[in-house]
């Protein structure tokens, strides 16, 4: 073993939180050969979809990076990052034999004139990135399916979804095989260690036990307040709600092979999910308590549902909290102090761009 693999061997992270920010930095970072913890008192918890654990189960997995309007500046770099990492990750986490599939493409619809202009601007200018406008033909079906006038729609062909289910429990197993440390308590505190040949930091966990550590790094969403007040640091985030509604249809709507992995329309995304059922779903909400209103309002389409949605039975629904930052963009990556940052702030486009804010932390690390 060379000097420099000795050294990340002796170099000790501990991750905070086990979300999709948690679950990827650790994975990153395992695979830079670090000896990792990652720590939250749920990390070893039963993973499904009925009771999600945190903001990452309760959403929908939308990969829509190359759709993306812009193509300059961080958002556009770190969806541009992470698009092509996440080919490399899926092959890497052998996906691919334990039906794991990233499904595709993305279809976008406009209702209105200026979204449709938008749209016919963003397939002029990313063609290369798989991006074209709808034809008429296929623009016929999605009126026949909404019950109304669609001025245009757009497709993706390289966006689309991964199932967040699956995805936390494929990264469960790879954490296992590369041999990160799972720590299922919770931090109360985290503080400087006052003995300079010591490591830098120390975690105190429940149950009076602590652990010494190199570099802390914080996913742990709306906790990264508690966690870094004490210190000295004012990190401003609000909770933000994303829903996800699980519809039953009273009856076959269409050929199901028509849909593609991901249906956004209004704002919302739908996502055929099982035969006659359907996943509706959005990031809409502040607080942390699902209201009954904006519930009503996603189902409703302002005023323009189709008689299978007004019609459907709502079989499961579930919600999950993300943190926003209140007055930076999103999400924050920071290098607070030596030893000590954060990986937070994915209220949305939390699964698109977790592997681009992980390699952001391996790098920080890697540049001591």
């Amino acid at each position: 073993m060379n000097s420099q693999k000795a050294d990340k061997k002796r170099t000790e992270i501990s991750v905070i939180g086990s979300g999709i920010a948690g679950l990827t930095t650790a994975f990153q970072l395992g695979k830079q050969g670090y000896k990792v913890n990652l720590i939250d008192p749920k990390v070893n918890s039963e993973i499904n979809n009925l009771n999600p654990k945190n903001g990452t189960q309760a959403s929908l997995g939308v990969l829509m990076g190359n759709v993306y309007k812009r193509s300059k500046g961080r958002a556009f770099l770190l969806r541009n990052k992470s698009m092509k990492l996440w080919k490399e990750w899926l092959a890497e986490i052998n996906y691919f034999d334990s039906n794991f599939i990233f499904t595709k493409p993305l279809i976008k619809l406009a209702n209105s004139e200026k979204e449709y202009q938008s749209m016919i601007e963003l397939s002029n200018n990313k063609k290369k990135y798989g991006i074209e406008l709808l034809d008429k033909s296929s623009l016929d079906f999605w009126n026949s399916i909404f019950e109304t006038k669609l001025i245009g729609g757009i497709i993706s062909h390289e966006d689309g979804r991964l199932n967040p289910t699956k995805l936390v429990k494929s990264l469960i197993e790879i954490l296992d095989q590369i041999k990160i440390n799972k720590i299922d308590k919770n931090v109360i505190r985290i503080r400087k260690n006052s003995d300079l040949y010591d490591k830098r930091w120390n975690i105190d966990l429940e149950n009076n036990q602590s652990i010494n550590q190199d570099y802390i790094v914080i996913c742990s969403a709306l906790n990264t307040q508690k966690l870094l007040k004490p210190l000295g640091y004012e990190i401003l985030l609000e909770p933000i709600l994303g829903q996800v509604l699980e519809l039953e249809l009273p009856k076959k709507i269409c050929n199901w092979k028509e849909w593609p992995a991901i249906l956004n329309y209004q704002s919302i995304n739908f996502i055929h999910h099982n035969p006659n059922q359907i996943l509706i779903g959005a990031t809409i909400e502040r607080g942390t308590n699902a209201s009954l209103l904006e519930k009503k309002e996603m189902l409703n389409l302002k005023n323009t549902a189709p008689k299978w949605m007004i019609n459907a039975k709502i079989k499961h629904e579930w919600s999950g909290i993300r943190a926003r930052p209140t007055n930076e963009p999103s999400p924050l990556l920071k290098q607070l102090e030596p030893g000590l940052l954060i990986n937070t702030g994915h209220y949305r486009n939390g699964i698109l761009l977790a592997p681009a804010c992980a390699e952001w932390i391996g790098l920080k690390i890697e540049d001591k």
